[in-house]
């Protein structure tokens, strides 16, 4: 594999600051990105700053000026744009019955910074003939019990990353989506803690009892992740447009249902 295969591209990344994009900052930056990150105005964005060849915005990524100034930042920084990868996002519970805000804000940060985000960044990306990588999750491709909103925000992504696919293909433009399963980032260590605490584990514990039906046995690292959006947003996945890559060390191959029975049966 070539180490430097992104030398002389820029790419941006929103929700550059924290998790999978702080991850997919670091190593972009490391194989040669010019990287701009979009996102809150904090530490994590901070420490993009400081990677080589790359800036922060502090910004909205569903607000048009924020994103508007971004790209500029970003085409500033190369003179061009050749990738955008969308991983600003929340994880929010609740059903239909729960409060409206709960819906709104969860559409807005998870679907519509996407949509702002390769609505801006299109013009550039067809100059440069780039790739559009958004993030969704295993929900995306199943309902997650007590989180109506999330499951729907992660749905939709796929939703347009296909039509991205179909619609600027021909412009050669690429959007692909990855959806990964349990990753260890700081909103999922917030939710292990929690459940943990209900039953007496701490949070490693509870990380490696969620694992115990997955077939790798284990949520993935951010820096994993971060691999798997690399390939797809540089030269390498040039045939591949229009993918949902599955990245959720398995889960969404097996029947859990099944494999809980087969386990409460052996012990």
């Amino acid at each position: 594999m070539n180490t430097r295969e992104f030398a002389g591209r820029t790419v941006l990344i929103t929700g550059g600051g924290g998790g999978i994009g702080y991850a997919t900052a670091e190593l972009l930056a490391e194989r040669g990105a010019a990287v701009v990150a979009l996102g809150p105005d904090d530490p994590g964005l901070d420490k993009v700053a400081q990677l080589p060849r790359s800036a922060a915005v502090p910004g909205d990524a569903a607000d048009e000026n924020d994103v508007h100034r971004a790209v500029g930042v970003a085409l500033g920084n190369g003179g061009r744009l050749d990738a955008v990868v969308c991983c600003a996002g929340i994880g929010t519970f609740g059903t239909v019955l729960d409060p409206e805000p709960v819906w709104r804000d969860t559409l807005r940060a998870n679907l519509d910074t996407a949509y702002v985000t390769t609505r801006r960044a299109l013009p550039a990306l067809i100059d440069t003939g780039g790739a559009i990588v958004l993030v969704s999750s295993l929900a995306g491709t199943l309902a997650v019990p007590g989180s109506a909103a999330y499951t729907t925000s992660k749905h939709a992504l796929i939703g347009l990353t296909r039509s991205l696919a179909a619609d600027f293909g021909p412009l050669g433009v690429r959007a692909n989506v990855v959806c990964p399963g349990a990753v260890r980032t700081a909103m999922l260590d917030r939710v292990m803690d929690e459940a943990g605490s209900r039953s007496g584990l701490d949070r490693d514990a509870a990380y490696r009892h969620a694992g115990s039906l997955v077939p790798l046995r284990r949520a993935a690292e951010p820096s994993e992740i971060a691999e798997v959006i690399a390939f797809l947003a540089g030269p390498r996945s040039a045939v591949v447009t229009g993918a949902v890559l599955m990245a959720d060390c398995g889960v969404s191959a097996v029947d859990l249902s099944l494999s809980a029975l087969d386990q409460n049966m052996t012990h």
